[in-house]
């Protein structure tokens, strides 16, 4: 199996993005959306379906360069979606938590409607500072679906390759006075 993605990649075939990128830029704020593009592994699946909570994170990387090199970071954060079977009103709560502060909460009818809302959560708005407002961007995300131990010393994660696109300057409007 290696030796295929060492051939893939050698002859510069591209492997599929597994977080699609929604990205809309005006001169102050950048609002980021993605989308898991990648089916959820066989053991969240089976966690969701027994009611236990399920917790995706998708880690959220914006820069902006200065003189050829990617230097400052504007934004770092995580957005954690959640999902978990209610017995009491037989429905699934859902929220999203952007940096600890719950963003938005749902109920959903079903475990189709879950699964949507831990794979295409809310879009995030990050405001950029003036001095960067003209730079170019580079904007990173990924979908962490567990993170562990292996031996109690070395960490383990089951996650998505990063996605990420490079954003030109926009404009700012002009005057009329």
């Amino acid at each position: 199996m290696p030796f295929v993605l060492v051939l893939l990649l050698a002859t510069g075939i591209a492997l599929p993005d597994s977080v699609a990128l929604e990205v809309t830029r005006d001169p102050a704020t950048v609002e980021v959306g993605f989308r898991l593009l990648a089916a959820l592994p066989d053991d969240v699946t089976a966690a969701l379906e027994s009611g236990a909570e399920v917790r995706l994170t998708y880690p959220l990387r914006v820069r902006a360069k200065r003189r050829g090199w990617w230097d400052r970071r504007l934004f770092t954060g995580e957005l954690v979606s959640l999902a978990a079977f209610d017995a009491v009103t037989g429905r699934f709560r859902c929220q999203v938590v952007l940096n600890g502060i719950i963003t938005a909460s749902n109920e959903a009818e079903s475990l189709e409607e879950a699964v949507v809302w831990l794979t295409e959560p809310p879009s995030v708005r990050v405001e950029l500072p003036v001095e960067r407002r003209q730079a170019t961007l580079r904007i990173r995300v990924r979908a962490v679906f567990s993170s562990g131990t292996t031996w109690l010393i070395f960490p383990t994660q089951n996650a998505t390759p990063w996605n990420e696109i490079i954003l030109e300057p926009v404009a700012e409007p002009e005057d009329a006075e």
